[in-house]
């Protein structure tokens, strides 16, 4: 059965433009409850798993939660979550603008060498004045020493494997139960008749943990899923315009 790791269904934010100064940073089209619903399918991912949890809190205002939870998910070499990261500290998204930690987080984010995220780093860079590009590539190390790709892999690699040998099963070696792996509104559309929205997405697709992360607890599978990770991100890109920080609105 083919999986299909769980991401945002809409494309993420890579137009870097201008946020007013009454608008608020829109990091996805996704909804509260949309996000929430992935989490199902995100389940032994780290990286995914506090991804979506960073958007929730986002979505919901808790500014420094989302933080937090975005950088959780950038020590499991997300790229995602330090994409949001370098545009929430370059407006000033709920936290104090830093173009210095912004820069260093879109330089991580463009690590594997997406051409999107090149160019807003380049952007970024660009509007940097000598003294914020000095303290950029003096601060940027002790980044990379926790998130970059070297260190961020493995460790969400050891977390996929140990949730996949964690799984329960047969202690002879019978693995055929069944875990779930997505889903979404039964009808296609949120109707009070079925119950609250988390119960509208309780119909998911079943696979056994073989047919989800393999024998061999997903070791076969890891370099596509972070090329397909790296896909997705990139197919969400669209045009990249990059305009001065500007502080988003926060919210009360």
């Amino acid at each position: 059965m083919n999986v299909r790791p769980a991401c945002l269904v809409v494309a993420c934010l890579l137009a870097f433009g201008h946020v007013a100064a009454s608008e608020k940073l829109q990091l996805v089209d996704a909804s509260f409850m949309e996000i929430d619903a992935m989490l199902v399918s995100a389940r032994g991912r780290p990286n995914e798993e506090w991804r979506l949890n960073g958007l929730k809190s986002y979505q919901s205002g808790h500014y420094d939660e989302a933080v937090q939870r975005f950088e959780r998910a950038a020590t499991y070499a997300d790229k995602y979550s330090q994409h949001f990261l370098s545009l929430i500290h370059w407006h000033g998204a709920g936290v104090p603008v830093d173009r210095v930690q912004a820069y260093i987080w879109s330089d991580l984010a463009a690590e594997r060498g997406s051409r999107p995220l090149l160019a807003i780093r380049e952007k970024m860079w660009s509007q940097l004045d000598a003294d914020e590009r000095a303290r950029a590539l003096a601060q940027g190390p002790a980044f990379y020493d926790r998130y970059g790709d070297a260190v961020a892999k493995p460790r969400a690699e050891a977390e996929i494997r140990r949730f996949a040998r964690d799984m329960t099963g047969s202690r002879v070696g019978y693995r055929s139960q069944m875990m779930e792996s997505g889903g979404g509104p039964v009808n296609g559309a949120f109707v009070a008749d079925i119950g609250s929205n988390a119960a509208a997405y309780a119909v998911s697709v079943a696979g056994s943990p073989d047919e989800l992360y393999g024998r061999d607890g997903g070791l076969r599978r890891l370099q596509g899923y972070w090329r397909e990770q790296d896909a997705l991100l990139d197919r969400a890109s669209g045009r990249v315009e990059v305009g001065p920080a500007t502080r988003a609105r926060r919210r009360p």
